[in-house]
């Protein structure tokens, strides 16, 4: 019969120099992210973000509403088609409760901010969404934030006994939160506690997203979100089989016959391999990050989309990059500066401007206020490629 401290090892204790190595580098590259764009672009670049962790959590479940429908969406402008409507509020769902998480004061590892997860997603979403399939494929009702109630089985993994949940959870929190692990053993703990969790399951359905959510919710409590600007589960996504596979892996329990392989009931051999990947997939999109919010380079391909792309400006697409230029570089810039910018009339500048604000290229809170760059998803694929797979970034 198992114990709640089933769990530990909670990190690994063992072999830490290269863990923190690579800590370090998450920690020094996503300070250098965050510096990287300036207000208000980067406000908007980590809307961009929610998106993509949206999307890609959900493409690892095989979900995947298209980012011009997710834009759709925020406007309330939902899909005839039911399956493609029932995406568009899965994607819905996911970017309220990452909102509520970031301004969230509780503590990430207790048992209420984890159910509070699960029950504001599953609460979003209709009732006939509100579901669990069992390993027989039956679909019941579930209780948004419910904790299970049953004993489950998930591929080869049997997860601990219902019983043992809140037991197992209380533990989880005493032990990620301890006073006496340090600000890099947290960052090394991030994979380590993402694993643990998904070996706990603690819903009957919904636990890989709970889980990502909750991950997100670490990186940017520890400070290594890059002011917002990267995402966990866009890595996953792109190394979803090796994240599965690891995942799967650190379910071992602990080896008898290999001294290293720590004192816990599970192998800390195989939790220090998924600390391992988490860690090096952290700093793989921080990199990637960084290569596609270089300006020189984001500024070339501004300057490609209004040249080749977009035929509402195409025919003044030199003029209308002056403008998107400007507001890249600056941040934003007066609406009375658009003549001296172009190097025209006020009343030439007011004019391209009006255009280029048509389009949705540029963006203003009122007819007043200054402008600033905008971010529709017709942009996407061109001034972020890969940042969504090829067709899903832009409008269709």
């Amino acid at each position: 019969m198992l114990s709640k401290t089933a769990i530990e090892p909670i990190i690994p204790t063992q072999k830490l120099k290269p863990l923190e190595d690579l800590a370090c580098t998450v920690l020094e590259s996503s300070a250098r992210l965050s510096a990287r764009i300036r207000e208000p672009l980067h406000t908007d670049l980590a809307e961009i973000t929610r998106w993509m962790h949206c999307y890609y959590s959900n493409l690892i479940e095989g979900q995947q509403a298209k980012v011009c429908d997710i834009e759709a969406a925020l406007k309330k402008d939902f899909s005839a088609e039911p399956k493609k409507r029932n995406l568009q509020k899965l994607a819905l769902a996911h970017l309220e409760v990452q909102r509520w998480a970031q301004q969230s004061t509780d503590a990430p590892h207790s048992q209420d901010f984890i159910c509070n997860l699960h029950r504001r997603f599953y609460e979003a979403l209709p009732a006939e969404m509100r579901v669990a399939t069992t390993v027989n494929g039956e679909e019941t009702p579930l209780v948004p934030g419910e904790l299970r109630n049953n004993d489950v089985q998930v591929g080869t993994h049997v997860p601990p006994e219902h019983t043992l949940v809140a037991p197992m959870l209380g533990h989880f929190q005493n032990r990620y939160e301890s006073a006496d692990l340090s600000r890099i053993q947290r960052i090394i703990a991030i994979g380590a506690s993402h694993h643990r969790m998904a070996w706990i399951h603690p819903f009957r359905d919904g636990n890989g997203r709970v889980v990502r959510l909750f991950s997100d919710a670490l990186i940017r409590q520890l400070g290594i979100d890059g002011g917002g600007l990267w995402s966990l589960s866009r890595g996953l996504a792109v190394f979803r089989t090796e994240y599965y596979a690891r995942l799967s892996n650190a379910d071992q329990e602990r080896s008898s016959s290999r001294a290293d392989d720590g004192r816990g009931h599970l192998s800390e051999i195989a939790l220090w391999e998924f600390c391992e990947f988490i860690l090096r997939t952290m700093i793989d999109q921080i990199a990637f990050m960084e290569k596609i919010l270089d300006l020189n380079g984001l500024e070339r391909r501004i300057d490609h989309y209004v040249q080749v792309a977009d035929p509402e400006v195409e025919k003044q697409a030199d003029r209308v990059f002056l403008l998107l230029r400007e507001a890249l570089l600056r941040g934003q810039f007066e609406r009375g500066e658009a003549g001296r910018i172009v190097g025209a009339s006020s009343r030439t500048g007011q004019a391209l401007l009006s255009l280029t604000l048509k389009a949705g290229l540029l963006q203003s809170p009122t007819h007043k206020a200054p402008v600033k760059l905008a971010l529709p998803a017709k942009v996407l694929d061109t001034y972020f490629p890969k940042l969504f797979p090829v067709g899903h970034g832009g409008a269709e």
